[in-house]
This record gives C-alpha cells, sequence and structure tokens, in this order.
C-alpha cells in the first residue's frame, strides 16, 4: 500500500509506502498523479564486478547511507558518466550497489572496456518514470528501504524502486512521455 502526500507550500508530492512497489502499484500512482510517466534511458555507463563470496555494500549518496549484500554471482555496481568517470556525490562517495545476478543481463551489455571498478557496461532499454518534487519514502525492490528528498520513482521491466533527482540528472535522458 502506498500514500502520497503533498507537502509544503507548493504542494509538492511525496511518496510513501512500507512494502514492495509493484507494475500495478506504478500504473495506479500515475492515474493518481494524473500524470503520464515519462520514459527515459540511462546515458551513462556502469562498472560491474561479480562478487565471489557474499558482501556488504554500502551505497552512500549526499548523507544517505544503505546497506544490502551482494551473494555469490551478484553483481556490484559502479555509475559512470556518459565519459565513463565514475560518478561521485558531494561527499566523494562511489555511487556503489547491488544488482542480483538473474536481473544484471536484462538491464546492461557488455562493452570492450574495462576500467579500475570493473567490467564497463551500457543500459539496455527505456525505463518508465514519474517526479516526486517532495521526495519519496518507499521499499526497494532488494528489501531495503528508499528515501530522498526530491526524486524520481522508476519503473524498470518488473521492478519499481527510487532514484534521486540529482542521481537521475546525472544518468538518465528523458525521452518524453
Amino acid at each position: 500500500m502506498f500514500k502520497i502526500v503533498k507537502q509544503g507550500a507548493r504542494g509538492d508530492s511525496r511518496l510513501e509506502a512500507d512494502a514492495k512497489l509493484t507494475p500495478a502499484d506504478f500504473a495506479d500512482i500515475a492515474r493518481k498523479l494524473d500524470k503520464a510517466p515519462i520514459r527515459a534511458r540511462k546515458t551513462g555507463y556502469v562498472a560491474a564486478r561479480k562478487a565471489t563470496t557474499s558482501e556488504m555494500v554500502e551505497t552512500r549518496w549526499n548523507g544517505e547511507k544503505k546497506s544490502n549484500t551482494a551473494r555469490p554471482g551478484d553483481f556490484i555496481v559502479a555509475n559512470l558518466s556518459p565519459q565513463q568517470q565514475p560518478l561521485r556525490d558531494r561527499e566523494g562517495h562511489l555511487n556503489i550497489y547491488v544488482i542480483a545476478a538473474e536481473k544484471f543481463a536484462g538491464l546492461y551489455e557488455p562493452t570492450t572496456e574495462k576500467g579500475d571498478l570493473g567490467d564497463i557496461y551500457r543500459a539496455k532499454g527505456l525505463v518508465s518514470a514519474l517526479v516526486f518534487p517532495g521526495g519519496f519514502d518507499i521499499v526497494a525492490p532488494w528489501g531495503e528501504r528508499q528515501t530522498g528528498a526530491a526524486g524520481y520513482l522508476l519503473l524498470n521491466g518488473d521492478e519499481v524502486y527510487g532514484n534521486h533527482a540529482d542521481t537521475f540528472a546525472a544518468t538518465y535522458e528523458v525521452m518524453g512521455a
């Protein structure tokens, strides 16, 4: 179950959910906002390596910290710019996270390049996105809470998750509605 809360003088929408969101929830959220999702494609690259043992990965972004455990075969991923430079937050932390082994090949295709953080991949396909200027506090598909002061709700295949506004701006190109 989710709720959309209006906040601030402008009445910015904020999304709150205590359970993982589904593609049907995403469609319902768009209807309740009375907005068509925008289509976007990832413009940057990622560097990725496979975990060989269980490994705790901390995702830090502008003062927020989340953790997830990579299991053997999962990918530990670092966002890169379109120029293949590591994406860092304002405190200098790398934007790293975990993608399950069975999901990775559907999201990324290999390039011939290699980097210090792993092999270089480019994103496949488009995502649907809904903007939340008031932010979000939701449960990610991997079970951790995701929070952001402003950002986007993304539908990528059968997964629905949040993306900080500044990360979205740095790694996605809006294609239109």
